[in-house]
């Protein structure tokens, strides 16, 4: 027999689980737009102060037309052609805050790759046409070698104290490209943070960064495949994130072809030339920031394979590799990851 206590208790659940199957699922916030020549998206659940959707999308444009204003080289006016085009070596020259903040990570991963990374890379990739109004061309090794000259991350020096920054001969070039993406994922991340949401995805051009949750479930982030022969499997790995900030770097998408050979965009600094390994991109995923994972995926792409995978593993890195077989066919690809990643991920 059936107490009526018991009777009230399963008629208020049977109610409780009405009243959550009618309630409709809550949906994301949701922001897209165009920013250093590649798209954004940016997805959030409000929290209790609810924050105009429109004042965020004009701050978040803000906010990325001043990183733009700081460190685009594509820019004239920008802090950074300004300093590339017209400050003279042993001049120093006073830089924002942000624009200190990107060049001092990438100069400490510089050294930690052992050049690998190198934000003064700018002449080598100008040269090849993957730079501003590039024409894609192969150089001759003449001008390969008068553009590896004025290379070398040593040429540049950090002021600390007074955040300004000098170059020791007249036409160094320095380019952030491959960290500046990664900053300006951290830069809208940090202005969610202050609307008190804790709750988001924030996407540019492939770099990511997620905290907290969507709905009930993990932020799911794709990793593209190269090449895929398959394209109903786009993806070469779908990675379940909380606090996490995710950048790749590849050769798949930027590159052009001679005379049957491809030339890819990342470069390296010690051949003056691109890349000739078999690794195809990389992944790394880091809970520190998007800059850093954006700038070590640059360097692990320039080490290759075999080199990155090593590196990754002694430093700690959470990297996922995929590369092309040696001698297969065109569109072979497996994946390799450090046992950081896969510890994280257990895989």
């Amino acid at each position: 027999m059936i107490s009526e206590a018991k009777i009230k208790l399963v008629f208020a659940l049977g109610a409780f689980f009405i009243l959550i199957g009618c309630q409709k699922k809550v949906e994301p916030s949701h922001i897209v737009g165009r920013t250093m020549g590649t798209t954004y998206s940016i997805k959030y659940y409000s929290t209790k102060t609810k924050p105009d959707i429109k004042q965020v999308n004009k701050e978040v444009n803000r906010l990325l037309i001043e990183v733009n204003r700081q460190m685009s080289t594509y820019i004239p006016t920008s802090e950074i052609s300004r300093f590339n085009r017209e400050i003279k070596s042993q001049t120093a020259f006073p830089i924002s805050d942000d624009f200190y903040f990107v060049l001092k990570k990438s100069l400490e991963i510089s050294r930690k790759t052992g050049g690998q990374f190198d934000p003064t890379i700018g002449p080598l990739v100008n040269l090849w046409g993957f730079g501003p109004n590039g024409v894609k061309k192969v150089p001759t090794e003449a001008q390969i070698k008068k553009a590896k000259s004025r290379v070398g991350f040593e040429k540049l020096s950090l002021d600390s104290q007074n955040k300004r920054i000098s170059k020791s001969i007249d036409n160094l070039y320095l380019d952030l490209s491959a960290s500046a993406k990664g900053f300006g994922v951290d830069k809208i991340s940090q202005y969610l943070e202050t609307l008190k949401i804790e709750n988001y995805m924030v996407e540019i051009g492939g770099e990511v960064r997620t905290k907290g949750s969507k709905g009930e479930a993990p932020w799911r982030i794709a990793i593209e495949a190269p090449h895929p022969t398959d394209q109903s499997k786009p993806f070469q790995k779908i990675l379940d994130l909380n606090e996490h900030a995710v950048a790749t770097s590849g050769n798949y998408r930027n590159y052009f072809e001679k005379n049957g050979k491809k030339f890819g965009h990342t470069i390296d600094f010690r051949t003056g030339r691109p890349t000739e390994h078999t690794l195809a991109s990389v992944s790394v995923i880091t809970k520190a920031s998007c800059t850093e994972a954006d700038a070590l995926a640059t360097a692990l792409m320039v080490m290759g394979p075999l080199k990155a995978l090593k590196f990754a593993e002694l430093n700690g890195i959470k990297a996922l590799f995929v590369y092309k077989l040696s001698g297969q066919t065109e569109g072979t690809f497996v994946e390799e990851s450090t046992s950081h990643f896969k510890k994280e991920f257990r895989l």
